[in-house]
């Protein structure tokens, strides 16, 4: 596995301007890549990538903040001004050590990544899953796809249209849509855990 923290330099930096950096977390597998091109039936998108679990570094943040979770803007460093640099950077570095090292060990577990704050903000559900089901860890693909649809409500139409057609044999072609992706994902996989035990 590889846990990521990768900087951004903003597209708008000038020297003796503005100097800003976004972040962001990642978790990566490459044992999943390799399980995701073997299992191209059961994959949202069967291209070659090893994405686990990522999203802004401001939503790992929180615990160095003094609240459980951060705001997406926490992540961004402002390196603007050279007499507050120092102190920026120390702030980042404490943010990195109390809050984004321990969503790595939330975001780099099956059974904690289901409740955790990295399964919520991942950029990518299905990647979610599809690491789950790589582990063999069929027993908690509902509870991951249940915690989701709760956190957005009123899209039920969309689940029963991506379940139905992972049903249907029909491939999941709608990848922007997370919730549709995430049905088709959840009935998929959970067919085959059926079918291979």
């Amino acid at each position: 596995m590889v846990q990521q923290v990768a900087l951004q330099a903003g597209s708008y930096n000038r020297v003796g301007g503005l100097i800003s950096i976004s972040t962001h977390v990642a978790v990566r597998d490459l044992a999943v890549r390799t399980w995701r091109l073997a299992h191209p039936q059961v994959v949202a998108e069967p291209v070659d990538r090893d994405f686990v679990c990522g999203h802004l570094l401001g939503y790992a943040s929180g615990r160095a903040n003094g609240y459980v979770y951060g705001d997406a803007q926490d992540g961004d460093l402002d390196l603007t001004d050279p007499a507050q640099r120092v102190g920026h950077l120390g702030r980042f570095v404490a943010m990195v050590r109390e809050g984004v090292l321990p969503w790595f060990a939330e975001a780099s577990e099956p059974d904690s990544i289901v409740s955790s704050r990295a399964g919520d903000y991942t950029v990518d559900p299905v990647a979610v899953l599809e690491w789950l089901a790589y582990h063999g860890r069929f027993d908690l693909l509902h509870s991951y796809a249940e915690r989701y649809r709760a956190r957005h409500p009123g899209t039920e139409r969309r689940w029963v249209d991506g379940a139905a057609a992972a049903r249907e044999g029909r491939p999941c072609q709608h990848a922007g849509d997370s919730v549709w992706a995430l049905a088709w994902s959840t009935t998929t996989l959970t067919r085959a855990s059926v079918n291979s035990g």
